[in-house]
């Protein structure tokens, strides 16, 4: 069992009591303590549904925080000779490792912890109690808490918890444990530990489905004709028979946003087109040829709907694009020959790959 930074709060006068008492034992006392749980484990309410955009900053919050009710009773303990007790908090289950991001509950950063799903963490933190006393919101890495004072005592606590967006998302379901309860109980040297045997409290989170937003985007081929020095006469010169076809982004989804969060919908989609072999040396927006053997001498341009040059390599908007409603959307292109030296005959074929950035 892992073991990791713990709050001890004591006020001084306790301790020099706590230290009289002890020397004042005879021989054959001894400090006691005797702790059981009152339940079993607790579940936290989180949403149904998760919808996030591919392109959500890492670090991001994707959900609200969630938490299971202020429990200050989750284990009794009866004390003597001033023996300490309180409560521990371990990961457990689906959580497991600190990652290098944080979440702010409160002005306290939360640590963040891996999942089973990829791109997915969860930070947790919470508050504690112990005989009475209270502590937090600390981060889970701080989440243990015990006090010395003789007599039946209470000690429990609250974990808090939120899904944060920490790599590229793999959609699916998180469900289930995420961290267990302890007694913790000893004197103060050596000092206090884990006790299972007065019990261990698991904490679930309900099932949480997590979608990735996205439109589909179908292959295009353009077939671009036949053509002959007769339909480029110059370095400059363009075909006369432009091949006309679409950007298709199909079945985008809409919906609503949540509150606080970048989460919930589409909010905008930019688009982008990069030539694989690139650009003609010295022509802007002229995607060169791919494949070997290849024609000499030209290369391919693309025009929008209003007959301007398409520019190459440059993020564009969707200006039409509702994150409401969702839809499929198209985007009319043209594209033509560009002679941009000696032409030489084969084949004019040029590949380029469109990019698309949801946010």
């Amino acid at each position: 069992m892992n073991h990791v930074k713990r709050i001890v709060l004591t006020f001084a006068r306790l301790a020099v009591c706590s230290v009289l008492a002890v020397t004042m034992l005879p021989n054959n006392a001894k400090a006691d303590v005797s702790c059981r749980s009152n339940y079993t484990s607790f579940t936290i309410t989180m949403p149904g549904t998760v919808a996030v955009p591919r392109d959500l900053a890492n670090g991001s919050m994707l959900t609200s925080w969630s938490m299971m009710p202020n429990t200050t009773n989750m284990y009794t303990c009866t004390s003597t000779n001033l023996t300490y007790s309180g409560i521990d908090f371990e990961l457990a289950g689906m959580s497991s490792t600190m990652t290098s991001y944080t979440a702010s509950y409160n002005g306290t950063a939360f640590p963040v912890y891996q999942t089973t799903l990829p791109g997915v963490g969860i930070a947790m933190g919470g508050n504690l109690n112990a005989h009475g006393r209270t502590a937090g919101p600390v981060g889970f890495n701080g989440m243990g808490f015990h006090w010395n004072s003789n007599g039946t005592n209470d000690n429990g606590g609250q974990l808090i918890v939120a899904l944060v967006k920490i790599g590229d998302i793999t959609p699916g379901t998180l469900s289930g444990l995420i961290a267990q309860g302890f007694s913790w109980e000893g004197a103060v040297s050596p000092p206090a530990g884990d006790n299972p045997a007065s019990g261990v409290i698991s904490f679930n989170i309900s099932p949480v489905v997590v979608t990735v937003l996205t439109c589909q985007t179908p292959d295009k081929t353009i077939p671009m004709g036949i053509h002959g020095p007769s339909d480029l006469p110059t370095v400059g010169s363009t075909s006369s028979n432009p091949a006309s076809f679409t950007l298709d982004l199909n079945n985008c989804p809409g919906g609503a946003p949540v509150a606080g969060l970048s989460v919930g919908q589409i909010n905008s989609i930019q688009y982008r087109i990069d030539p694989s072999n690139g650009v003609v040396a010295g022509f802007t927006n002229v995607a060169a040829l791919s494949g070997s053997p290849s024609a000499g001498g030209v290369g391919i341009q693309l025009y929008d709907s209003t007959g301007a040059v398409f520019p190459l390599s440059v993020y564009k908007t969707l200006s039409n694009f509702n994150s409401a409603t969702g839809g499929s959307y198209n985007i009319p292109l043209t594209a033509r020959y560009y002679r941009t030296g000696t032409l030489t005959p084969g084949p004019a074929n040029s590949t380029m790959t469109m990019t698309v950035l949801y946010q």
